[in-house]
């Protein structure tokens, strides 16, 4: 498994992006320091067929993989109809400004991975830090909804290609962060997960 994960790593299909790694957790302060951990469990065959696991082995949402083609299309599609409407001024008037600052004037200088305790616990891999997620979305924005030239995505560098399984990882890293990256699900856990 790879340790520093770049987008296009993130999003293209296939096996386990990344893997966690306990060792490398950051150790609890006393007095729980003294409790033993309980190992993270992987994921059987079965529970992989059920669910996406596919960011790094874990499971919080369990989105079952889509089926056909035809399936994995619509779920793509769904979704940028929800992120146009995300992205108009009538059904987000409210809203869309700060959202389009957010997007627009990051400038990768990583403080704020320096100001998130899960990021600064960990320090690995770079699909946690906290700009890792916004970057996906900008990248998803301007290539699906903007409709930027290929030029110019590939100048800015900000060219991605969107399938089920890269928005599959998205949520889970989205629906994880912060607080189940440093607690996350064991396989035991996942089971319940209904399919």
């Amino acid at each position: 498994m790879k340790k520093n994960v770049h987008v296009d790593d993130f999003t293209r299909p296939g096996g386990q992006v990344t893997e966690l790694d306990p060792a490398e957790f950051m150790p609890l302060p006393p007095p729980y320091d003294k409790f033993e951990k309980p190992p993270i469990k992987k994921l059987t065959d079965d529970q992989c067929k059920r669910m996406d696991a596919t960011l790094d082995g874990i499971v919080a949402i369990g989105w079952p993989p889509r089926r056909t083609p035809e399936e994995e299309k619509a779920f793509v599609e769904k979704f940028l109809a929800g992120l146009e409407k995300l992205f108009s001024v009538e059904d987000n008037w409210t809203f869309l400004q700060p959202l389009l600052h957010t997007l627009e004037y990051c400038v990768k200088c990583q403080i704020c991975s320096d100001a998130c305790p899960v990021y600064v616990s960990r320090r690995t891999p770079d699909i946690y830090r906290p700009t890792m997620r916004p970057e996906l979305l900008r990248r998803i924005v301007s290539t699906y909804i903007k409709k930027e030239h290929p030029l110019l995505r590939k100048i800015k560098g900000s060219d991605i290609e969107l399938n089920w399984q890269s928005l599959a990882r998205l949520a889970e890293l989205a629906y994880r962060a912060p607080s189940a990256v440093a607690a996350p699900r064991s396989a035991s856990s996942a089971a319940t997960t209904p399919s």
